[in-house]
């Protein structure tokens, strides 16, 4: 007989409770995230640095897939000012950048100042050594995503831990998430949830103290949002939660006491207004520098128009497969590149229909309306009326659509999406909101199939051979099947669908990379440093857009590298009557073109390759560099200049560079 009265019989049922409770999940990712952090393996595609010096020469830190030279921004801009900022200490001012820029605007990096507590994704590099910090920092934002999502759902179906657990990790292997595998990406959506969950807690708790608990976590998590710093984003993520929060505060007059109910409402506004405080306190400590980026010819003020939004586009997230091989993403031309191409598997659109069964039958039965449900599938009508029709001036000022590029609002549709499945499937586990028949679902199932069919055909008029006959039938099966589970009310079976197919469209697109020493501990890098150790006063000027940060990375001053926005005083020592400002005022990665004519003497002028880039095209001992005490050049072809000495030559399988030293 045995006994479960004593220690070993608690300790049984506590772990048992624990296998079928909420946690079980969240300690599952805790120790991948840590175990991936132990091993310093990140998903970084900086082994671009690797081939760009060793060519072909196998990686010793590369373990899985290839990395991505189109997630530029990533490898070669925000990884590389990660390291440029525990090369100096993370200040918030970066002295080796020009004249020096307040990284804590544009940049994702870490610095040590008040408002790094709302970037808590970079607080490990002030208290783990840099590679350990640079694996949890990167797992640590898919972390928060699929966290964000699985409480989201918990908060409003208790029971749901396993369709929780699924949504959320479909969310984290969508094709946009991935390609788009950012800080400003992944936190607009996670914030923006987590804002959305507090929200739900704090108007269900009872107790004062609970409630001013939640209250201060949804300040917390409203200036962590407000401090992405990426707007487009930002708006079209809170698009998609805005409309749940106004319908799930409606909804509570008729859950809540009148005197309940006003104390919760007053707690929020009590978060606002704390957030605001904060995220003033911000702009105002930074207000120059904001001036600057917010009147800049690159990004600049945006104002986007309604209308003409390829709609082939929209709903093709589901051949988003053979965007991973670059062949074939070569044919699917509707953006520059993959990251720009990717999108969601949208599943809500295909449930607008049942949606809208479901809020007459519950009104007809009970007199209720589900505003979120509701308010969530107006709102998702709205952002397509915004996409397609031209002319909807006054909804793009209303709603801020006009400050989000067409591309970018697919975050905001993706999202919307995913409370919209959450907020169906809410509705549909009220055992008195079943459908029909069986046959009805079938037959709407069928429907969705056909519906998918013509899309994607429509794709492959639009871009032939980017489908094969094999990737075409895989591509019309996922969302019909997921419809159909939630239909039958298999939720975590249609979850479970949506996340093997994401997984099936994400899984290469990603290296698993070891460390980051390609950047710091290769023969270029350690020449800079030994250099910058001897002469910490000089600055560099840099000729190869492939290595425009190696100076600044490693400690030294540059003029070259990327700035997140432009240093006017710095570029109109050469342009004094600011004729060319067109061209440096923006944000923009910056390199140098030195004169080999011995018999010119050229003035130093700009160039805009891109609307990012701009270079400068100078004598390499003349006036502007002296000025800004540029003593040393890397340049990739040699010099021939008396001013010149040949420092260092520093060789590669695949590439040279030469170090001059301005005498």
């Amino acid at each position: 007989m045995n006994d479960d009265t004593g220690p070993r019989g608690r300790t049984t049922r506590a772990g048992g409770r624990f296998v079928r409770g909420i946690w079980l999940f969240p300690a599952l990712l805790t120790v991948v995230l840590l175990g991936l952090t132990a091993l310093q393996i990140n998903g970084s595609s900086v082994g671009m640095v690797h081939t760009m010096f060793y060519g072909t020469q196998p990686d010793p830190d590369l373990l899985f897939n290839n990395p991505q030279g189109i997630r530029a921004d990533e490898w070669n801009v925000n990884t590389q000012i990660t390291v440029a900022q525990e090369a100096a200490n993370y200040p918030r001012i970066n002295p080796n950048v020009g004249q020096g820029e307040d990284i804590s605007l544009i940049r994702d990096v870490p610095y040590k100042e008040w408002s790094a507590v709302f970037k808590p994704h970079n607080l490990a590099f002030l208290v783990l050594p840099f590679d350990f910090a640079f694996a949890f920092k990167w797992w640590l934002m898919g972390y928060l995503l699929i966290l964000s999502c699985y409480f989201f759902v918990l908060a409003l179906m208790p029971g749901q831990r396993w369709f929780a657990a699924g949504l959320g990790l479909a969310l984290f292997f969508s094709p946009f998430a991935q390609w788009w595998y950012q800080y400003v990406t992944l936190s607009s959506m996670y914030y923006a949830l987590f804002a959305g969950t507090a929200l739900i807690l704090l108007m269900r708790s009872k107790r004062l103290l609970t409630t001013v608990g939640w209250g201060a976590l949804l300040a917390y998590v409203l200036t962590c949002f407000a401090l992405v710093l990426y707007p487009p984003f930002q708006v079209a993520c809170a698009l998609a939660v805005a409309p749940f929060a106004v319908g799930f505060l409606i909804e509570q007059r008729r859950a809540l006491p009148g005197r309940l109910l006003l104390r919760q409402l007053g707690v929020v506004v009590a978060s606002l207004a704390v957030a605001g405080a904060l995220i003033g306190a911000f702009v105002a400590t930074r207000m120059t520098a904001i001036e600057t980026i917010q009147n800049t010819a690159y990004p600049g003020k945006r104002v986007v128009e309604s209308g003409n939004f390829a709609f082939v586009h929209l709903f093709s997230g589901h051949t988003s497969l053979n965007l991973q091989f670059s062949a074939k993403a070569e044919l699917y031309k509707v953006m520059s590149n993959q990251s720009e191409n990717s999108n969601f598997l949208l599943v809500f659109p295909f449930l607008v229909v049942p949606s809208v069964f479901l809020l007459i039958k519950l009104y007809r039965a009970q007199r209720i309306i589900d505003w979120p449900l509701l308010l969530v599938s107006i709102t998702l009508l709205g952002s397509l009326v915004w996409l397609f029709v031209p002319d909807m001036e006054l909804l793009g000022k209303i709603l801020f659509l006009n400050l989000v590029p067409h591309a970018r609002l697919l975050i905001g549709i993706g999202l919307l999406s995913f409370v919209g499945v959450v907020l169906f499937v809410r509705r549909l586990l009220d055992e008195r909101m079943g459908l029909p028949s069986r046959k009805l679902v079938i037959g709407y199932t069928l429907v969705v199939l056909l519906a998918q069919a013509l899309l994607t055909l429509d794709v492959e008029r639009a871009f032939p051979d980017y489908m094969q006959d094999r990737g075409l039938l895989l591509s019309l099966i996922p969302i019909p099947l997921v419809v159909f589970l939630l239909l039958r009310k298999r939720f975590a079976w249609g979850a479970a669908v949506l996340l093997v197919f994401s997984v099936a469209m994400t899984a290469f697109i990603h290296p698993l990379y070891r460390g980051t020493e390609v950047l710091t501990r290769t023969p270029l890098a350690e020449s800079i440093r030994a250099i910058e150790a001897e002469d910490p006063d000089a600055s560099w000027a840099i000729e190869s857009g492939g290595v425009q940060n190696f100076a600044y990375m490693n400690g030294a001053r540059s003029l070259s590298g990327v700035y997140g926005y432009p240093q006017l005083d710095l570029w109109r020592t050469a342009d004094p009557q600011g004729e060319q400002d067109f061209i440096y005022n923006r944000y923009a990665h910056v390199w140098f073109v030195f004169n080999r004519d011995p018999a010119q003497n050229v003035p130093t002028t700009y160039a805009l390759g891109t609307s990012d880039h701009f270079e400068i095209s100078t004598e390499p001992c003349g006036d502007f560099l002296r000025q800004h005490q540029a003593r040393y050049l890397l340049t990739v072809e040699p010099l021939n200049e008396p001013c010149l000495e040949l420092r260092e030559t520093v060789r590669y399988p695949a590439a040279t560079f030469q170090i001059y030293k301005v005498r």
